[in-house]
């Protein structure tokens, strides 16, 4: 089963296997409990938010079509389970956005630490921090777009799936969250992390 990718599981497991969707689950599960906690933070409905999300999982395995969507369609159940918790906590907000064009930024879930020395990964780690921060202070919709896009590494595509949305509304989501954060986080922090990932392009 390691050696099968998740759309393969996905196909045995749509056929009964279930040692199938529980190598699912154990590959899903990590992903699943970060996306929860940058959404909601440390809950104590954190586990069942994750059980739930798994159940309906196995309930709707035959409506996953093509197989590939199965990540955007976890993300969706997880998302509304959140909701539901934010919604009764009155933390939910709802913000409209127009579509705008958006250009591609560096991922805020990777710092070029392999190799470095304790004390650049501990300032790398601070800049981490910074970028975390910022990223809380956004609108609830940008922030789990950039969520998914930046951390979980979905595709236009998929975010529009995971978040019911079109690809427009994610780009333009992403356009205005990139924007804010620009303003959020320090000049050095944003050149630094530029000069970084624009020379890891390069490489």
């Amino acid at each position: 089963m390691q050696n099968l990718s998740e759309p393969e599981l996905l196909k045995l497991a749509q056929c009964g296997d279930q040692d199938a969707f529980a190598a699912l689950q154990t590959r899903l599960e990590s992903p699943m409990r970060r996306f929860i906690w940058r959404l909601i933070g440390t809950q104590d409905a954190e586990d069942d938010i994750v059980q739930d999300s798994f159940i309906a999982l196995y309930l709707n395995l035959d409506r996953i079509q093509p197989v590939e969507n199965l990540r955007p369609y976890l993300f969706r159940i997880v998302r509304n389970r959140c909701y539901d918790l934010l919604r009764r906590k009155g933390r939910f907000e709802y913000m409209s956005l127009d579509e705008e064009p958006v250009e591609t930024w560096v991922s805020l879930n990777e710092a070029p630490m392999t190799g470095s020395q304790p004390e650049e990964v501990t300032h790398w780690l601070l800049i981490q921090l910074e970028v975390q921060q910022a990223m809380e202070r956004l609108p609830e919709l940008q922030r789990q777009t950039l969520i998914l896009y930046s951390e979980e590494s979905l595709s236009y595509q998929e975010i529009a799936e995971a978040m019911n949305c079109s690809i427009g509304t994610v780009k333009s989501r992403l356009f205005y969250a990139k924007k804010t954060l620009r303003q959020l986080i320090s000049p050095e922090t944003l050149q630094l992390l530029e000069a970084e990932f624009q020379s890891g392009e390069e490489a």
